[in-house]
């Protein structure tokens, strides 16, 4: 069998096709049915990654694992075969596979949600470790969302909202809007909404953020001040990452004491940060990140944030709303489209095979 897969350079991605490998023993074979555009993507496409020296201490697993070992960096490029988001049909099963890591036996035919590449693609071979069955009650589209709803999902279970809180969301896509949602289910007073996209501050007014700012057209952190008595809010979320800007706001609108709920993925080193108010305001920082921890925590992580969205706590129909479809055969030119624009209006950006 063959299938398609994507790889990414700089300004350039390419669909190939290749055979799929043998099916070993403790293997599982998928097929696709629908994969999403992460934004990490889209820095790496516009060349911004991570110094080598830079790079994290974690499992080569985490990343893209063919290429860290034939170079040394996780990060080198051409990247690929990309995809972490995604789901689809287990076509075939290994001899000696049983269990899904956390549990649950695998059968043919269960619909699974992955954890890790590469999802643009027809098929994939995979080992069972690295997906998970998508839970009764959940449509197969959300389910297919598993690896980024799970993570934002999560992030909004522990990002340390109390009831009367004031909370900044800096970042209003998909993992903000989520988080954003989280904010208000724990019973936050107030939540800000600050992004530079019109469509996706709408969509935050929509879920019920009281207050909505671009951040090309306001003086953010001078409107947190005004509003908050220039106290600052209780919580600050980043869900930016990329260039470091969403750490700059997260810490302009955080209050004595408060805390600062890290979720998006900073790649380029941040100029002139000043790390003053860590210390002397005692500020609590905590990673929103569900799946960098060790692998079985990573699971039982996901499966905890799912059975919140099982469960209907999120509004995902809006999110559906405002997301596009594309055909993999398409996926290069979307890439490119999307750069061209000035700021990214979908929440999400679904590739169907």
């Amino acid at each position: 069998m063959e299938t398609r897969t994507v790889y990414l350079s700089p300004g350039k991605l390419e669909v190939r096709t290749e055979p799929l490998p043998e099916l070993q023993p403790n293997q599982i074979l998928v097929k696709t049915h629908q994969a999403s555009v992460c934004g990490s993507e889209r820095y790496f496409y516009k060349s911004i990654t991570v110094h080598p020296e830079d790079e994290a201490r974690g499992e080569p697993e985490t990343h893209l694992e063919e290429k860290k070992e034939k170079t040394g960096t996780a990060y080198s490029y051409p990247m690929g075969p990309l995809g972490h988001e995604g789901g689809g049909v287990i076509e075939e099963v290994g001899s000696a596979v049983d269990e899904y890591l956390g549990g649950g036996k695998v059968s043919v035919g269960d619909r699974v949600g992955s954890l890790i590449y590469p999802t643009y693609s027809d098929y994939w071979v995979t080992d069972p470790s690295h997906i998970q069955p998508i839970p009764d009650g959940v449509s197969f589209e959300v389910g297919c969302l598993y690896e980024p709803l799970g993570c934002a999902a999560w992030a909004a279970l522990h990002m340390g909202v109390i009831p009367g809180d004031w909370v900044a969301v800096n970042g209003v896509g998909f993992a903000g809007n989520i988080t954003l949602q989280g904010a208000l289910r724990a019973g936050a007073s107030k939540v800000i909404a600050i992004d530079s996209d019109p469509g996706k501050l709408e969509v935050a007014r929509k879920l019920g953020a009281q207050y909505a700012f671009n951040i090309n057209e306001t003086d953010v952190r001078a409107e947190v001040e005004e509003i908050t008595n220039g106290e600052g809010v209780d919580v600050s979320v980043e869900a930016v990452g990329g260039k470091g800007d969403g750490l700059k706001q997260c810490l302009d609108m955080v209050k004595h004491n408060g805390i600062m709920a890290l979720y998006g993925d900073n790649y380029a080193r941040v100029d002139n940060f000043c790390f003053h108010r860590f210390h002397e305001d005692g500020l609590e920082i905590r990673n929103l990140n569900a799946v960098h921890y060790t692998h079985l925590r990573s699971i039982e992580n996901m499966r905890e944030a799912y059975r919140a969205v099982q469960r209907g706590v999120f509004n995902l129909d809006i999110i559906f709303e405002n997301s596009v479809s594309h055909r993999l055969s398409d996926i290069a030119s979307v890439f490119e489209q999307e750069n061209a624009a000035d700021h990214q209006s979908s929440l999400k950006t679904l590739i169907i095979p």
